[in-house]
C-alpha cells in the first residue's frame, strides 16, 4: 500500500514539474504580431552633393537632385525610407571638398555622396579609402575626367564604393562612342582649330590616356585625317579672345574645336560672332553654351554654335521634357553632368531595392554592379570598371546645335538627332548667318 502511494506521489509531481514548465499561454484574443505589423524603418537615406554651386554644373545638379528626391520621396521612398539630400559647397578649393566629404560621411551618416568636379573628387575618392571599413558607403561622381574613377579597374577592391554617373572623357577617343564623327561626317572638317581650357579635367585632352591606349586629343584627330592647323592653352579666367580668334582665321581652319568647362562662353561666343572667325563652325565642349538660354545669355550670338550635351528638347522617356521644365522653373539649366544627379537618386533607389536594403555595404556595391535603370533618359548600366555602358540605349555622345532663337537642336549621334528633330540636321555657321543677313 505505501508502495502504491509512493507512485502515486511521484507521478503527481512529475505531472506538475511538466505542466508547470510549460510556456504562458497569451491571453485569450491576442494573437503575435503579423509581418506587416513589425516596425518598419523610416529613417531617412541620406544623400550629400559635394559641388561647386555658383558654376552651372553645381546649380544644375542640385536642382536636378531636388526634383528627383522630392519625386522618390512623395512615391513612398526607397523601401518606405525618405531621402534627405544634404549639399556642400566646394567653391573649387579642394581642403573645402575633403572637409565636406568627412562631414557627410562621419557626422550627416550619408549612405552616398555624388561629387562634382575632377580634383575634387580625386581628393574625396582617397578620403573616402581611409573612411569606407569604419564607415561604409558610395561615392558617385559627376563632371570627372578620366583620371579620377578610372582607378576601379587597377585595384577593384580598393576602390569598390566609387562609381561614374557621367559620360567619361575617354569618351572623345572611344571607337563605341564614335565622337570623332561628328567632325569628320556631320560638319565635314578637314583644317582644325583646337583650344583647351588649362585646368585639372583636361590634362587627358593634353597628355592622353595612355593607361588605355589614347593619344593626345591632337594627336587622335591627325591620325583620323584631320589636321590641327592651330593649337594653343586657354586660361578659365581669360576675358579677351579676339587674339585667339584672329589667329585662328590666319591659320586656314575651317572647325574650331574650344575644349571648354568653365570658360566665360558668353563672352567667348559673343567676340568670335564679331571676329574675322566668325564664319568658321565652332564647336565647344559645355559649360553654359549647354544651355538653351545660352542664345539670350549671348544676344543671339550663338547662331552656329555647337556643343556637347546640349540642352535640346529629346524623348528619351515619357520624363524627359517634364524633367527639363521643372529644372528651368527652378532657374537652372541641363549640363553634362545634370543627368547624373537627375537619375542618381533612381540608380541608389533600385540598387537598395535589389540589396534588401543599406547594412549590407558589399550587397549594395553588388547590385550597383548588375541593375539597369532609365529614368529620365537613357538606360544607366555599369560595366565592370564602375564606367557607364556607352551606345543606344544606353548612354550616347549627344551634341546640339543654335539654328536660331529657341531651336537648339542635337546635331549628333543620328540616333538621337531622329529621335529629338528628325527634319533638322546641322547647317555650317556661314550658311546659317547668310540666311539671317548677318
Amino acid at each position: 500500500m505505501r508502495f502504491k502511494l509512493s507512485v502515486f506521489v511521484m507521478i503527481v509531481v512529475l505531472l506538475g514539474l511538466i505542466f508547470g514548465c510549460a510556456a504562458p499561454q497569451a491571453p485569450a484574443g491576442t494573437q503575435e504580431p503579423s509581418a506587416s505589423q513589425q516596425v518598419v524603418d523610416k529613417t531617412p537615406i541620406k544623400i550629400g552633393f559635394i559641388s561647386a554651386l555658383a558654376t552651372p554644373y553645381g546649380k544644375g545638379g542640385k536642382a536636378a537632385l531636388e526634383i528627383s528626391i522630392e519625386e522618390i520621396n512623395k512615391a513612398g521612398g526607397i523601401m518606405g525610407r525618405p531621402i534627405e539630400l544634404l549639399v556642400e559647397d566646394w567653391k573649387r578649393e579642394v581642403p573645402l571638398a575633403v572637409a565636406a566629404y568627412k562631414k557627410l560621411v562621419m557626422s550627416d551618416g550619408c549612405i552616398l555622396v555624388i561629387t562634382e568636379g575632377t580634383e575634387g573628387t580625386i581628393a574625396c575618392r582617397e578620403e573616402a579609402v581611409k573612411l569606407f571599413n569604419d564607415y561604409p558607403h558610395l561615392q558617385f561622381c559627376t563632371w570627372t575626367a578620366g583620371e579620377a574613377p578610372m582607378v576601379v579597374w587597377k585595384d577593384p577592391q580598393k576602390y569598390k564604393f566609387l562609381f561614374r554617373v557621367y559620360p567619361r572623357t575617354g569618351d572623345s577617343w572611344d571607337p563605341k562612342a564614335n565622337s570623332i564623327s561628328l567632325w569628320k561626317d556631320i560638319i565635314g572638317t578637314k583644317k582644325l582649330a583646337l583650344v583647351i581650357e588649362e585646368i585639372g579635367w583636361t590634362e587627358d585632352y593634353v597628355k592622353g590616356v595612355p593607361d588605355i591606349g589614347y593619344p593626345p586629343i591632337k594627336e587622335h584627330f591627325e591620325k583620323n585625317g584631320i589636321q590641327v592647323v592651330y593649337f594653343s592653352m586657354s586660361s578659365i579666367n581669360e576675358k579677351m579672345f579676339l587674339p585667339f580668334f584672329e589667329k585662328i582665321a590666319a591659320s586656314g581652319a575651317d572647325t574650331i574645336y574650344w575644349i571648354t568647362g568653365y570658360t566665360d562662353t558668353v563672352t567667348m561666343v559673343k567676340q568670335w560672332a564679331d571676329s574675322a572667325a566668325k564664319d568658321i563652325d565652332l564647336t565647344t565642349q559645355s559649360g553654359a553654351i549647354s544651355y538653351a538660354a545660352f542664345w539670350d545669355m549671348t544676344g543671339g550670338a550663338a547662331l552656329g554654335a555647337v556643343s556637347t550635351w546640349p540642352e535640346a528638347k529629346i524623348p528619351f522617356t515619357p520624363k524627359s521634357i517634364p524633367f527639363l521644365q521643372a529644372l528651368n522653373a527652378k532657374g537652372a539649366g541641363l549640363t553634362t553632368e545634370t543627368y547624373g544627379t537627375c537619375d542618381g537618386p533612381y540608380i541608389l533607389k533600385a540598387a537598395i531595392e535589389k540589396a534588401g536594403g543599406t547594412k549590407d555595404i558589399n550587397k549594395l556595391i553588388s547590385a550597383l554592379e548588375t541593375v539597369e535603370v532609365q529614368n529620365a533618359f537613357w538606360i544607366w548600366k555599369f560595366d565592370k570598371n564602375h564606367e557607364p555602358y556607352k551606345g543606344s540605349p544606353y548612354l550616347p555622345t549627344i551634341c546640339g546645335q543654335f539654328q536660331g532663337k529657341d531651336k537648339y537642336i542635337a546635331v549628333f549621334d543620328e540616333g538621337v538627332r531622329k529621335l529629338a528633330n528628325p527634319n533638322d540636321k546641322f547647317i555650317r555657321v556661314k550658311e546659317l548667318r547668310a540666311a539671317a543677313g548677318k
